[in-house]
């Protein structure tokens, strides 16, 4: 295979690497580690740096810089990582600027399948997992000396940090009638949501880190906690990656995920609420020995390698376009790589 020249757009918000908190940002730089480990070249520039190359990968991850690949002329393709056109709903302005960007790519990524069929005005949306950096994030070698409760998380919704889209109070809520201590975990902006919701801190096994943690940090969590809780009602990635760093650091989870894979000791809640954690944690409790070791098992299948090797055949799929593909072989040429990688 011919090495790509490759260019993953930052998104100017946050730098790359991101030592703690920026999800796109971890993606983007995951992306860049596991492609070049596969021989590529990749790049990661700036919107301005950004030029029109023959036989160059372009991947935006924001809709309005995919939106200005499109007026530079260059061709690309797009990731959808916002929440809000779920949250905003069609026909709102965040739901159009990002249907905009997918019908202007050559092909885009969505990280929650049922987004490939809420966004039914385009053929050019296909499902592509996150994933995790397994060999960063291991699993403790300590033995169970008890069960603690960790959320990771940034909370908030739309400008209201007050707004308890990842389900702080269902978590602090059960760690309460269980008698269970918890961690939550997170930006500064995790305090606001605690001071718009006083009566949280009241529990007194309830620890709050809101120092926007380091990598090591995180990990450090991971491995001292045993149950995670992610018991979140608005995502735009199904699992996204706290769901898939647990999994890799083998915690039992308790939470939502509206996904066809399945993932090893996770008890998945339909609609999340008090008595659906507390009963999740019961069965993570009792069942914790036996998930551990078919979490252990399966860990691996979530690194980012994985997910690279998918990215890795759409790209490739993207030179091949530039050869002379008319629309309909286009689609179908995509629709033939995604359904192998379902199928492997």
């Amino acid at each position: 295979m011919e090495p790509m020249n490759i260019v993953q757009i930052a998104t100017g918000l946050i730098p790359i690497p991101p030592n703690g908190w920026g999800a796109v940002e971890r993606i983007v730089w995951m992306y860049k580690n596991r492609l070049e480990r596969l021989g590529h070249h990749v790049d990661i520039q700036y919107i301005n740096q950004v030029q029109k190359m023959e036989g160059q990968i372009v991947h935006a991850h924001l809709a309005n810089l995919a939106l200005e690949c499109r007026d530079k002329g260059i061709p690309y393709i797009y990731s959808l990582h916002d929440h809000h056109v779920e949250w905003y709903g069609k026909g709102s302005w965040v739901y159009n600027q990002n249907l905009e960007a997918i019908k202007g790519s050559i092909i885009s990524f969505t990280h929650a399948e049922y987004y490939v069929d809420f966004f039914n005005e385009t053929d050019k949306l296909f499902y592509l997992s996150h994933g995790a950096d397994t060999e960063f994030l291991t699993p403790s070698a300590e033995p169970l000396k008890e069960h603690k409760l960790l959320m990771l998380a940034n909370n908030g919704l739309a400008g209201d940090s007050g707004f308890d889209r990842k389900g702080f109070r269902y978590g602090v809520e059960a760690a309460k009638r269980l008698n269970l201590p918890i961690t939550v975990v997170g930006t500064d902006n995790n305090l606001a949501f605690f001071q718009a919701h006083p009566d949280l801190l009241e529990y007194k096994n309830l620890t709050l880190v809101a120092d926007n943690p380091t990598d090591e940090n995180t990990r450090h969590l991971y491995q001292t906690h045993s149950i995670f809780l992610h018991p979140s009602m608005l995502e735009a990635g199904h699992p996204n990656l706290t769901l898939l760093e647990a999994a890799s650091s083998c915690l039992s989870i308790v939470g939502t995920c509206k996904a066809s894979i399945k993932i090893p000791g996770m008890y998945l809640i339909d609609k999340p609420t008090t008595e659906a954690v507390v009963d999740g944690i019961v069965l993570a409790m009792d069942g914790y020995e036996k998930d551990r070791q078919e979490m252990l098992a399966v860990r691996d299948r979530y690194d980012w390698m994985n997910v690279c090797k998918t990215l890795e055949k759409f790209y490739q799929n993207v030179l091949k376009i530039n050869e002379g593909y008319n629309s309909e072989k286009t689609r179908q040429l995509y629709v033939q790589t995604y359904n192998s990688v379902i199928n492997e």
